[in-house]
């Protein structure tokens, strides 16, 4: 049967950095009898984990959480997946629907790409009117903190491991790519890059011009900032991360971060009133 390698999360996203692991599934052709449905499983699963192998081979460590096409669940055809997506949107419990995000930006990595054009066909045909489902995923990113405090200083950790530092990825760029994934389920947007989703999102008029210039500027300006930081721990043989000390920036680096940091506002202003908690 026909299949297509599916890349998931920052991979689906096309923001993967030198702090990355796998996140893949196998999505392939509905069978047409109970033989063939044994015989896909049988080869797919070998298949996938060769294929992992090969992955960590080249550098690409393990997911943690097992979101990766040698976990059966993720290893389907395309008639379990589109159950799975309907699950979602039907009855979006908080928690579950927190773990299922990052099966939201899905591409074709590999194979038969109108594969997984079907299911995003049928997710955005299923998300259509859906508002609790939506309800939900702005709350999840209204849930993040801007990390500034009153005084517009940094908000960095105050001990342990990453004492006086701030990350990025989850406090910084986070909030805009949960902003960017919930206007472009609601309004039916087929990209999965965050940049490319805030374009499309302007181009429909279904944000301002000048939000989508100061929310790409600042989107950009702290994944430069966030692939200097982790280049340089590479260069120095330092396992890379997401962790930036705010000290070892210059001032005008930490001025255009704050800069950056108070767009997010302007995002959840937005999501505060399309969803308001009622």
């Amino acid at each position: 049967v026909s299949y297509c390698w599916l890349l998931l999360g920052s991979e689906g996203r096309r923001e993967q950095t030198f702090k990355t692991d796998q996140d893949n599934a196998i999505i392939y052709a509905d069978p047409g009898d109970a033989a063939q449905q044994q015989a896909a499983e049988t080869y797919f699963k070998a298949f996938a984990a060769k294929a992992i192998d090969h992955l960590v081979n080249c550098g690409y460590p393990l997911c943690p959480g097992e979101i990766m096409a040698t976990n059966p669940l993720w290893c389907q055809p395309l008639t379990i997946w589109k159950k799975y997506f309907d699950h979602w949107v039907a009855e979006p419990d908080p928690q579950e629907l927190l773990n299922a995000t990052i099966f939201f930006d899905f591409r074709a990595g590999f194979g038969e790409a109108q594969l997984a054009e079907e299911l995003r066909t049928h997710l955005n045909r299923r998300i259509a009117g859906k508002e609790l489902f939506l309800f939900h995923l702005a709350r999840q990113c209204l849930d993040s903190r801007v990390p500034l405090s009153f005084f517009n200083n940094f908000i960095v950790e105050k001990d342990g491991q990453h004492k006086n530092r701030l990350d990025i990825k989850r406090q910084g760029l986070t909030p805009f790519v949960n902003f960017a994934r919930v206007l472009s389920l609601k309004f039916g947007v087929k990209e999965t890059n965050t940049l490319a989703r805030l374009k499309a999102l302007m181009e429909g008029e279904q944000i301002q011009r000048d939000l989508w210039s100061m929310a790409s500027e600042a989107y950009e300006l702290q994944m430069q900032q966030r692939l200097v930081h982790q280049l340089k721990q590479f260069e120095a043989g330092i396992m890379p991360d997401n962790h930036i000390d705010p000290a070892d920036l210059s001032e005008l680096e930490r001025r255009m971060l704050k800069d950056a940091f108070t767009v997010i506002e302007r995002l959840f202003g937005v999501l505060a009133r399309m969803y308001p908690v009622p």
